[in-house]
């Protein structure tokens, strides 16, 4: 029994056994919410609520009280908690100083061509590959390979222009 609680609060959990709780947390969303899980647009709708704050936008609405009783806000903030929690656990947390400017740029542009493309898909790798796997649609196997291949594609380019 110590050696189980050992390395489910230390880590590395086998592959197996993560897949499973994700299966099993996918699950309980659909139950409990009756709609599968997507990220992406409680990000588009809590980046509408700041724009419109700051006057960048005009929004349709939304209030922060909206946003805080979404349950795609708490799903979103555990995913957060939890990879960072997971990373604890494993001992792989490693703050570190910024060591060059492009780092950053490329940092916010990817995650903005992310954010966007997330969008303009209707999904991210949780709505459209997760739940589109889970559902049996094609279109989730499609979002896999494209994936596969844009990790790829990307890891290239992340040895030849900022490593």
């Amino acid at each position: 029994m110590a050696k189980i609680s050992s390395v489910f609060w230390r880590g590395p959990w086998p592959y197996w056994v993560g897949a499973i709780v994700l299966a099993v947390l996918n699950i309980l969303v659909l139950i409990v919410r009756q709609q599968p899980w997507g990220v992406s647009s409680n990000l588009e709708a809590w980046s509408e609520w700041m724009g419109g704050k700051i006057g960048l936008i005009s929004t349709r609405n939304i209030s922060g009280l909206m946003l805080l009783q979404s349950s795609g806000t708490y799903l979103n903030l555990g995913v957060i908690l939890g990879a960072f929690w997971s990373t604890l656990a494993a001992s792989q947390a490693r703050f570190r100083p910024i060591r060059h400017r492009k780092f950053v740029v490329s940092a916010l542009a990817g995650g903005v061509l992310m954010g966007y493309g997330a969008r303009i898909a209707y999904g991210c790798n949780i709505g459209g590959l997760l739940n589109g796997i889970a559902s049996s649609s094609l279109t989730g196997w499609i979002f896999a390979a494209a994936v596969i291949i844009g990790a790829w594609i990307g890891s290239k380019l992340l040895v030849k222009y900022l490593l």
